[in-house]
């Protein structure tokens, strides 16, 4: 399925898109003719004023696709169980720092400090990490808008180590530049883009370096045809080192759509997970459509997310579907429960978003949370335990 298109050309900034394109062609020139993918997909999202990301409208009915938070309480609820779950294992619970990171809209920050602060959990300190300039803006008018004191910052380099830290993030790792490649004669062989009479096109590169491959599993690679087709994120190992330096003791929950190692990289997935989103719908030939017109996103590689972070001192806690950790979630039932017995329109067009967030042919499946721990023991998340896949990813 292709891009949305209005009067026969792409509903976009075509001045901005036509600047970006030349930016790229420009790189491209001085890299030799191509670029690697992840480079293009750096450019593409998050290049200053012109990337996809410094866009006005992304995210909700009004953008290109519809997260979690624009479908009712029930993450930020979710989030708030374990928010609190998390601040009672930390060795000294009365001070702490909530950190959100890749915030969206900047609405469920809103929403889950609601909550916190209605059980009587007031962090000490609000972070913010957000690497679009744009977005970051848009976030500040905001948690303005709602009296929240929230330090911003672009990255984790001017942050500095933190004594008790509780960090969340909701689909963020899937929209860190990938890098992709072709299974050919036996090696992996990058895939770049080039760009021909006027249209971005796939190149295959240089065969890659052992250094410079992904780190799969011998027994799943034996598996692959010829010409076999997917990417990995070259940037997960230096994101978990970004969160392990700052954080003393401390928790990470992770919520993204992905798959184990096993089953991301299955004989029959030839062509990999990188797609493009675009009003609401799928562009499958990302290079189909203009830089800086489409979101453009991977699934996320869980096994490989454990192993950067035990490289990088992260603990795993649970990993487990959303829709099992929602399903279980107390204030989400509570609140199903309230709903229930209302019973009006509103109420039961409520309950239908929370059913499409938790149930396997919805979102429950495909997204799935990584619980990890730093700094000290922690006990198991009792409504969490019995669903438990954590074994899955080792």
């Amino acid at each position: 399925m292709g891009a949305k298109l209005v009067g026969g050309e792409m509903s976009v900034n075509h001045e901005r898109i036509d600047e970006l394109k030349l930016k790229i062609i420009e790189r491209m020139q001085t890299c030799g003719g191509s670029l690697p993918f992840d480079l293009y997909m750096q450019m593409s999202l998050y290049e200053e004023n012109l990337g996809y990301y410094e866009a006005a409208t992304v995210f909700g009915v009004g953008g290109d696709f519809v997260t979690a938070p624009n479908l009712g309480p029930w993450l930020a609820l979710g989030f708030t169980d374990l928010i609190a779950w998390a601040v009672a294992q930390l060795p000294s619970h009365q001070s702490w720092t909530l950190l959100e990171q890749g915030g969206g809209s900047g609405q469920l920050l809103v929403d889950v400090v609601t909550n916190l602060c209605q059980r009587g959990l007031i962090p000490s300190r609000i972070i913010s990490v957000e690497k679009s300039s744009q977005m970051r803006a848009r976030q500040a008018v905001i948690y303005t808008q709602h009296g929240l004191d929230v330090t911003q910052y672009a990255d984790y380099d001017a942050i500095e180590p933190i004594e008790n830290l509780v960090l969340y993030c909701n689909e963020l790792p899937d929209a860190f530049p990938v890098s992709c490649f072709s299974w050919r004669d036996g090696a992996f062989v990058a895939r770049t883009v080039a760009c021909e009479e006027d249209h971005f096109v796939w190149k295959d590169g240089d065969a890659l370096t052992v250094a410079q491959q992904p780190v799969i599993a011998d027994t799943i690679v034996a598996q692959w045809p010829e010409g076999y087709q997917s990417e990995w994120n070259p940037h997960i190992q230096g994101w978990q080192q970004s969160i392990s330096r700052v954080m003393h003791n401390g928790f990470l929950f992770c919520l993204d759509y992905g798959y184990s190692q096993q089953e991301y990289y299955r004989a029959n997935r030839i062509e990999g997970t990188l797609m493009g989103h675009y009003a609401h719908q799928v562009v499958h030939d990302v290079l189909s459509v203009p830089p800086g017109s489409c979101d453009l996103t991977a699934h996320i590689d869980f096994t490989h997310l454990l192993q950067c972070g035990l490289l990088a001192g992260l603990q795993p806690c649970h990993f487990l579907p959303q829709g099992a950790w929602l399903a279980q979630s107390p204030s989400v039932q509570a609140e199903v429960q309230r709903l229930a017995a209302q019973g009006d329109v509103e109420s039961v067009a409520m309950i239908a978003h929370a059913k499409r967030l938790m149930l396997p042919m919805g979102m429950g499946e495909s997204f799935k949370l990584l619980v990890q721990r730093k700094g000290m023991a922690a006990e198991k998340v009792d409504f969490l335990s019995a669903l438990d896949r954590l074994s899955t990813l080792q």
